[in-house]
């Protein structure tokens, strides 16, 4: 087998400058696509509701088979390298290319094209931008567990990345409304929307390719004549039958990213049509981004007062969405001024999608204990298929949104006329934007409270097996390469 000899001693800045630039840089392409993707396709290029929804069904079942096969990719790929070589930071700079071109390009169709032929452009271009991230995010994900040498660094890790989700998600949610706002939700707003983010974002995930570095040897160890060790397509449903932990963050994938998603497609409606001003958005992101680095950044310290981060999320979820539950019973039986919905949304939100932000060191925590239960180290089938759990959470939410906004009765021609929505349309867009994340919040509370199984002894029984695993350094440096 052949090994790296070990880098480094510790975690540098560098490196978690590096890692965290990874989800910063998605981010900022993810957030136009996910939360102004369908004004922009049904107001802009005036597609029906229900020919989106057909899009956006073919786009969300490729993205699910993509994304665990994508994973084992990577793994079979690296076997076969005998590791000699990165396994995930390749796929990083492979991803940029993709990502700012097919951006760009799927904006860039009401100035090309019309009728089926920006159908037929959008679908492709849509193809290849998912192709790209989905290489970045699953390689980004995956990294985690060749970069972290124990559970510190493992923690240290996923709160860098979740503090550049943040920050990427905040550069972009204030931008787009801006731009939006200065030049209209028009061909040229929507367009130069497009150029800033994919071009910012493109040249983040560069920053993580260069700075970030595979220093955990032990996971990089392969045995390519061990039949063992081989990685299988088939290992992806064992995961689901033997993997607990795994099987509780799966559920809470799909409920938590259906109610953000639902969410997210909504806040534009409510802001543009209800509140009257697509630009207050900017603010709300500025509250709840700001709010999620400050409890991020102190993450550790809390962790270690309560006792587990399972519990910092159950706690911040109960909070969130009785929050969100007040703000809507509020909204019922009087006037609501922009500055409260902006300020308690926000927090709400923050507090829920915290969840998600935090998740990331249990992703890895359930990879450690797949690879207790079965023999085999598989971080990128694994990753690859929670990543499949967020898919089929989109997949439902966006075409369910993309219903939803016709059942209520939303009139886009009313919007462009300046008219204001009828009554029930109103309060349709009040509950999507308010009580479906709620509910949402409950279900993953409910996850982590009665199905994930790494609080008490068989996180205990895992700890033990993960320590008598790791090798003294000075062993690990000795290693020399060998077949």
């Amino acid at each position: 087998m052949a090994v790296k000899k070990v880098a480094g001693e510790g975690l540098t800045l560098k490196h978690k400058i590096g890692y965290a630039a990874g989800d910063a840089g998605g981010v900022m392409t993810l957030i136009l696509v996910s939360s102004y993707m369908t004004r922009y396709v049904t107001n802009v290029l005036t597609i029906n509701f229900a020919t989106l929804s057909v899009l956006l069904l073919i786009w969300n079942i490729w993205d699910m088979v993509n994304d665990p096969l994508m994973g084992t990719l990577m793994d079979k790929m690296f076997a076969k390298s005998s590791g000699n070589k990165d396994k995930f930071r390749p796929w990083l700079l492979y991803s940029i290319a993709p990502i700012v071109l097919g951006m760009i390009a799927f904006f860039s169709v009401p100035s090309l094209l019309s009728g089926f032929g920006a159908i037929a452009a959008l679908f492709i271009f849509k193809i290849v931008y998912e192709l790209g991230y989905t290489m970045m995010n699953i390689g980004m994900g995956s990294l985690l567990g060749t970069m972290a040498k124990n559970d510190p660094e493992r923690a240290q890790l996923s709160s860098a990345r979740g503090m550049g989700s943040t920050v990427g998600g905040m550069i972009a949610m204030v931008l787009v409304p801006q731009m939006l706002g200065r030049f209209g939700e028009t061909t040229t707003g929507y367009f130069w929307s497009a150029v800033v983010c994919a071009v910012l974002g493109g040249f983040t995930i560069f920053i993580h390719y260069l700075w970030t570095e595979e220093r955990n040897t032990a996971s990089k160890l392969v045995k390519a004549d061990d039949e063992s060790q081989k990685v299988k397509f088939s290992d992806i449903l064992n995961v689901f039958k033997k993997n607990r932990a795994f099987l509780a963050l799966s559920m809470h994938s799909i409920i938590i990213v259906f109610g953000t998603t639902i969410y997210g497609q909504f806040n534009a409606y409510m802001y543009a049509d209800v509140l009257g001003d697509i630009s207050l958005m900017s603010y709300t992101s500025i509250i709840s981004m700001s709010l999620t680095m400050i409890i991020l950044s102190i993450a550790p310290a809390i962790v270690k007062k309560m006792g587990s981060t399972v519990r910092v999320i159950r706690t911040s979820l109960l909070i969130g969405l009785s929050m969100m539950l007040g703000l809507f019973g509020l909204m019922l039986s009087t006037n609501v001024a922009p500055t409260v919905f902006l300020f308690v949304s926000g927090i709400g939100y923050a507090l829920i999608n915290l969840s998600v932000q935090m998740q990331w060191g249990l992703v890895g925590e359930a990879i450690d204990y797949n690879e207790y239960l079965t023999g085999k180290r598989t971080e990128g089938a694994i990753y690859g298929t929670f990543s499949l759990t967020r898919r089929v959470g989109q997949t439902i939410s966006q075409s369910l949104a993309v219903l939803m906004i016709g059942w209520i009765g939303y009139n886009p021609e009313l919007t462009n006329a300046g008219v204001s929505q009828a009554g029930g349309t109103i309060l349709g867009i009040q509950v999507m934007t308010l009580v479906v994340p709620a509910v949402a919040a409950i279900g993953s509370w409910l996850c982590f409270k009665f199905v994930w199984n790494l609080d008490g002894s068989t996180g205990k029984e895992l700890s033990v097996w993960r320590n008598s695993k790791v090798a003294p350094v000075a062993e690990v440096e000795a290693v020399v390469e060998t077949v």
